[in-house]
């Protein structure tokens, strides 16, 4: 999948938000980089006042790599209900991609397509 072709597939899986009515507010950038390179960040706040945040790196030389991604939505006080991401812990988690959960938990688990992360924030609404 060229890089561009994986820009509109992820737009298009916010526009879900937005044509079903769940999004008050949306701020999205994205930031095109040498070397077939980019990065993603937005912020949206949806109509429960909760905030969905994404940021990706992405490096498609060869194949759609996400260097680092975080998914993560919160609720309208600003308090984790869960986020994905492939950030290092200290100590070691086994495993690179994971979710933490409200309660703390961390499980590992495969880096989710942003569609599914975003059928997740919809169930919660």
């Amino acid at each position: 999948m060229l890089l561009r072709n994986y820009l509109e597939t992820f737009q298009q899986a916010l526009e879900r938000l937005r044509d079903y009515g769940y999004t008050e507010a949306v701020e999205f950038k994205e930031e095109m980089r040498a070397r077939k390179q980019a990065v993603i960040k937005a912020k949206i706040i949806l109509v429960d006042n909760s905030v969905f945040h994404i940021q990706e790196y992405i490096d498609a030389k060869y194949t759609i790599d996400k260097v680092s991604y975080s998914y993560q939505y919160l609720d309208r006080d600003g308090k984790l209900i869960f986020r994905y991401d492939n950030a290092l812990h200290k100590p070691a988690l086994r495993c690179k991609s994971h979710k933490h959960t409200r309660d703390g938990t961390i499980i590992c688990t495969h880096m989710p397509e942003i569609s599914n992360v975003i059928d997740e924030i919809i169930k919660y609404l």
